[in-house]
């Protein structure tokens, strides 16, 4: 395989970006019109996740291991999508499909790479798609043994905490196993597309799931506004790495930092430790304002709930807002009141919240002392495609996405 090559084909399509990705998708609609309904009505964020997960195979050519596993996950990740025929019948993504997507990236590179398309490199683009193809189709039939596509999950409840964030709950079809502080994709299937949302609950013995979404665009608004108990939603199969290894060093104290509705994966982990561990874990909440906190009243219980017999406690809540009219608690940000409440020496530190509070909370506490392979970090961020984030993590250790949009 000319690794080269590749890589040099590869760094001039990019400089095509959105515009090949356009090209790439309508060649695909047009060899094969019932791919159409595997994706969403606005493609721009899904043009995006093409371009770095494709990035990402090309760059890692020549690490057998690397490709190897992220190809697995991604053929594993990719079996909950499904078309649609003429005649409106669901058509599972299959072997087919493949063909069709490697037609239409050779098509692509054809027509964005000019006089560079030569026989040879269609030759090598051919033989390396067909290999990560092949890779996928394993890691899709190895998946099928041990988990359905996806599960189809029924709304008990939904609530509205604020005007913009709800609080739902659902039940899946059959038992649907993840662990705190992973992210499932969820699909509302009027709006055909896929986000991701982290449990806000360690698994339960009924098998409910409960979720917090915050209204930021059309899918996170349509579940603010508009789903009602007795609705259906899909599940598929969970992910990340960072914030479910919280456990990875059992015997150091944990500090948990939230913004918004990052709250969600850090209180399933709060929920687990629960369970039989008195591990010193503190965990700080922050909000503009005390309105802000949607959560709070839980999240007062479970602090309560972890008194021990002999009257300390081995759960810490701080809730910090930035402004609020006689609010009697911590004000700042979450990374201010989590640095103040320091020093926090061989701690293991979880973050979760939007792409700026995980940032800024990363830097604010690596400048305090904190080394910054003691953090894990869970970032919000809609263009994140969270396998390809997981093959980030295995590189850095310290990140794992998710997002709703």
């Amino acid at each position: 395989m000319d690794v080269v090559a590749l890589r040099q084909s590869w760094a001039q399509l990019c400089v095509a970006g959105a515009e090949a990705a356009r090209y790439f998708y309508a060649t695909l609609f047009l060899i094969a019109p019932e791919t159409r309904a595997m994706f969403p009505t606005n493609m721009e964020y899904q043009q995006d996740k093409l371009l770095a997960a494709l990035g990402h195979i090309v760059t890692h050519v020549d690490d057998e291991r690397e490709v190897t596993a992220f190809a697995r996950r991604l053929g594993a990740d990719h079996r909950r999508f499904e078309g649609e025929d003429r005649q409106g019948r669901l058509v599972p993504l299959g072997e087919g499909h493949y063909i069709r997507v490697g037609q239409a990236l050779l098509a692509t590179l054809e027509r964005f790479l000019g006089p560079r398309w030569t026989p040879q490199l269609r030759a090598e683009w051919a033989a390396a798609y067909e290999l990560v193809a092949r890779l996928m189709l394993a890691g899709a039939a190895e998946a099928e043994r041990t988990s359905p596509p996806y599960w189809e999950a029924e709304v008990l409840a939904a609530q509205r905490r604020r005007a913009d964030v709800c609080v739902f709950t659902v039940r899946p079809n059959y038992l649907c196993e993840y662990l705190p502080g992973q992210s499932l994709p969820v699909q509302v299937p009027q709006l055909r597309a896929w986000r991701y949302l982290s449990p806000a609950n360690a698994p339960r013995a009924d098998g409910t799931i409960e979720f917090h979404v915050r209204a930021t665009g059309r899918f996170s608004t349509h579940l603010v506004r508009r789903l009602r108990e007795g609705d259906r939603v899909l599940l598929g199969s969970p992910v990340g790495t960072a914030l479910s290894s919280y456990d990875r060093s059992a015997g150091l104290a944990l500090l948990l930092v939230a913004g918004g509705t990052g709250v969600a994966p850090l209180r399933a982990v709060v929920e687990a430790l629960r369970q039989g561990s008195d591990r010193a874990t503190t965990l700080v909440v922050g909000a503009r304002t005390p309105d802000d906190l949607y959560d709070d009243a839980a999240l007062r219980e479970l602090a309560s709930a972890s008194a021990q017999p002999w009257g300390s406690a081995w759960l810490r809540y701080v809730p910090t807002v930035e402004s609020g009219w006689q609010w009697q608690g911590a004000v700042g940000t979450a990374a201010e009141t989590a640095v103040r409440l320091g020093p926090w020496p061989d701690t293991e530190v979880l973050v979760c919240g939007s792409p700026e509070m995980t940032g800024a909370t990363v830097a604010a506490l690596t400048a305090s002392g904190v080394p910054p392979q003691r953090i894990l970090v869970e970032g919000f961020d809609h263009s994140l495609y969270p396998p390809l984030a997981g093959a980030a993590a295995a590189v850095r250790d310290d990140f794992g996405g998710t997002g709703v949009r």
